[in-house]
């Protein structure tokens, strides 16, 4: 009996190490797979036009840094990337701010309190979320038309807001669900009102997952193109994305340019990402338990 057991005890080790392995083999094709377009993406960003047309995958013989100087420049075509840059910055600052402080507010109250039409409001983030994007874009523009905020950057921001706001609410809600009371309550007892220990407690003790919902709202937002399409019209008011669309003439095409472009638009959202990387898991993971 000693010998079987110690026998099957073998053979589970090895299978464990075998599927152990196989993991590790798949996981890193799908890295593989994923990182692929990235790489692709700054290959071909220093690459001349010809050399990215005939030669998409190989290795450029001559890298052309200058193509992101002359990117952000305009190029031949005097689109200013520069300007799309900022602004972009300048929504996507603007709707984040207003989105964490409607959205914390908003999933602290549906965790907390009990009020009429609570249960319907819940059910509706959800129904938010069920909603396609191309289904709203008619509405949308219509909407903002008679308001008379086309080609308004608040207009815009209200829209990313709206978008935004029920992911937002939901993820926040699921954690602040899971926030013990009893800092809410030490908090009262030092004379705090309810509002005063939303800001001075609750707020800074959550601030993992804050950050992790604002890195998420931020490179969703960042990297937006339909609406910004649609509603961003004058060439002084797009985003970076509706920008560097632009690069593609009428009878030409500057794909060394988009390349770039594309580039600068990815970086400033790499960086952002990898600095919070921690902060991300961490924060969607904060309401699993309970």
């Amino acid at each position: 009996m000693t010998s079987q057991s110690a026998s099957s005890s073998q053979k589970s080790y090895a299978l464990g190490k075998i599927l152990a392995l196989l993991l590790f083999v798949v996981l890193v094709i799908w890295a593989l797979v994923e990182l692929f377009p990235i790489y692709y993406l700054f290959l071909n960003s220093v690459k001349s036009n010809s050399e990215i047309v005939n030669a998409p995958y190989a290795w450029p013989h001559k890298i052309l840094f200058s193509n992101y100087v002359e990117a952000w420049a305009g190029g031949d075509l005097g689109v200013p990337i520069g300007r799309y840059f900022f602004n972009s910055l300048f929504i996507t600052i603007g709707t984040t701010v207003l989105l964490m402080f409607t959205g914390s507010l908003a999933g602290y109250s549906l965790a907390r309190y009990k009020f009429p039409g609570a249960g319907l409001a819940r059910q509706s983030l959800l129904w938010a979320l069920a909603i396609p994007v191309h289904a709203a874009l008619i509405p949308v523009f219509l909407f903002l038309g008679e308001l008379g905020l086309r080609n308004n950057y608040f207009g815009l921001m209200g829209v990313y807001a709206a978008f935004w706001m029920p992911f937002t609410i939901i993820v926040l809600k699921a954690y602040f669900e899971s926030f013990p009371h009893e800092l809410e309550d030490a908090a009262k007892i030092d004379g705090c009102s309810e509002f005063s220990a939303f800001i001075r407690v609750v707020l800074p003790v959550s601030k993992g997952a804050l950050v992790s919902v604002t890195i998420l709202n931020v490179i969703g937002i960042w990297s937006e193109l339909l609406f910004a399409f649609i509603l961003m019209n004058k060439s002084e008011m797009r985003t970076l994305p509706v920008g560097i669309l632009a690069f593609r003439g009428q009878y030409q095409t500057d794909w060394s340019l988009i390349f770039a472009g594309l580039a600068i638009a990815t970086i400033p959202t790499m960086i952002f990402y990898f600095l919070f990387q921690r902060q991300i898991t961490k924060g969607m993971t904060m309401g699993a338990w309970k």
